[in-house]
């Protein structure tokens, strides 16, 4: 068995009511999967011990996950009697003969009360200490452990504001204030937590440890924090690269022929509805390469941040109405009226047009990408305006700086969707973001007071390296308005010192 007087081992036992979820979140906390997830009781049998990051000085922070408590009063009042000799028979003469699971919980908590340095308390937010009997009995059975308890509120759901998390967390606060060896009620969804949450989780940890472990838990976290900071540089590096791969993209449109300007007329009064359009080829073409890239990104950010699935799927997309803002420089008044005409019947023509992205089967109106998983619509959420700028002949067909502070939302969107969904889930699944989320993004983004102008005619490392600040700076901005003095800022660049989180 393992010391707890080891200074340089820390361990913290995942407790909880069984079938609570410690398994999942435990998933969720090593970014790789561990144990059976199943919904039914008593489905983690054993305690697994899993190293959560180890130190360039041997040092070790590991994550035991435990058997559920099954009949918690009569184990409480089972371990309670121990100290005299009758009930310590019937503890382990008596139960081991007659009631061998019995005799494995208590095997289980006595394990816990002699292993810990920090007990990880898994509840059900929606059972309510006062009104949940077997609550109570854990409260004892935690007490008879004696170590510091740190209490993780699990199945809360979907995201939540703030202010309603915030409550949640008080009510608790106030209905366990009567135990002690209760340090920390934290929000800890294995579902959707965020690692920013898991950052206070590992502050929690540290505040409750005795003096003797802090000189490794301080390099432990540091490891572990490395570790989440790296794939946060990760990701906004891949979305710096989207945002410059999509506002460089154009696509070259010639000056129209008499015939072609003749044809452009005639549309605008109906007819010629199935002669070849320039411009709404190209309209499509540079559609089909942010949707492409927004693809591309989806998978970088599920691999990243230790996650699986298959990415977007053809529900994140679809079709929006919505008018062009163009402005035309080309070489002779001519032309820019006949590019103009061509353009405005297009505007028009949105709610019929539709183009078949052949990389994945998307369908998509007018090209128009919108994120249907995060929510982004109306207002700075629809990518919906081009810029036609001067070509060595003709025009160029490129994104509007309107459009670009849309995908610019949806990718934020996107990041925040998967920094919040717990491995212990499953493979990625795409759904609709809060509100509140949307609008602490255009909170963000309008703060910034974001330019795409510069950036266009960087070359890609310049580019790149342009948009990674700006990037960084709404996060921050974001993670401030969600999680306020409850959060480190999330560092841009990751370090690469000795020692590795076991991830």
């Amino acid at each position: 068995m393992a010391s707890s007087q080891d200074p340089l081992r820390i361990h913290l036992s995942l407790v909880s009511h069984t079938n609570i979820g410690k398994t999942t979140l435990a998933r969720t906390l090593l970014m790789r999967d561990v144990g059976e997830v199943a919904d039914r009781a008593h489905v983690t049998e054993t305690t697994d011990d899993y190293v959560l990051a180890r130190g360039p000085d041997g040092s070790e922070l590991v994550l035991w996950d435990t058997p559920g408590f099954g009949n918690s009063v009569a184990l409480a009042k089972r371990l309670e009697g121990r100290s005299n000799p009758i009930g310590w028979l019937l503890s382990e003469v008596w139960d081991r003969l007659t009631n061998k699971a019995f005799w494995l919980d208590q095997r289980a908590v006595r394990h816990i009360r002699d292993i810990s340095s920090v007990v990880l308390y898994l509840v059900n937010i929606a059972e309510h200490p006062s009104e949940t009997p077997y609550i109570g009995a854990e409260m004892k059975l935690l007490s008879w452990i004696g170590k510091p308890v740190v209490v993780l509120l699990n199945q809360m759901g979907k995201p939540r504001s703030p202010e309603e998390e915030s409550a949640e967390v008080k009510a608790w606060e106030t209905a366990l204030a009567q135990y002690d060896f209760v340090k920390k009620v934290l929000p800890m969804d294995a579902f959707a937590r965020c690692w920013i949450q898991e950052e206070m989780l590992f502050t929690a940890i540290g505040d409750a440890l005795p003096a003797e472990k802090q000189s490794a838990y301080r390099t432990l976290q540091s490891v572990w924090r490395r570790s989440r900071q790296a794939a946060y540089a990760s990701s906004v590096d891949a979305m710096a690269r989207h945002l410059w791969h999509t506002a460089s993209a154009h696509m070259p449109l010639p000056v129209p022929s008499l015939k072609e300007r003749a044809i452009n007329v005639g549309r605008r009064f109906g007819f010629f509805k199935d002669e070849h359009d320039a411009v709404a080829d190209a309209q499509t073409a540079l559609a089909s390469q942010a949707a492409d890239s927004f693809c591309s990104l989806t998978s970088k950010l599920i691999e990243v941040n230790g996650l699986k699935g298959s990415g977007v799927s053809k529900e994140i997309f679809r079709r929006m109405n919505t008018d062009w803002n163009l402005a035309v420089y080309s070489l002779d008044p001519q032309s820019a009226a006949a590019i103009g005409t061509g353009i405005g019947v297009v505007s028009g023509a949105t709610a019929g047009l539709a183009t078949d992205i052949s990389t994945g089967g998307l369908s998509l109106g007018l090209g128009t990408l919108v994120g249907g998983l995060i929510g982004a619509v109306g207002g700075l959420g629809a990518a919906h305006a081009y810029n036609l700028t001067r070509g060595k002949s003709g025009a160029d067909l490129s994104w509007s700086d309107h459009a670009m502070s849309g995908f610019l939302l949806e990718a934020v969107l996107l990041y925040l969707a998967v920094a919040h969904f717990g491995r212990g889930r499953g493979d990625w699944e795409e759904s609709e973001s809060p509100e509140f989320w949307k609008t602490a993004c255009e909170n963000a983004i309008k703060a910034q007071k974001v330019s795409f102008k510069d950036i266009r005619g960087m070359d890609p490392d310049d580019g790149v390296a342009a948009l990674l600040p700006l990037i960084d700076s709404v996060l921050k901005r974001i993670f401030e308005e969600l999680y306020g003095d409850r959060s480190e800022e999330p560092e841009a660049e990751p370090e690469t010192e000795e020692g590795e989180a076991e991830a």
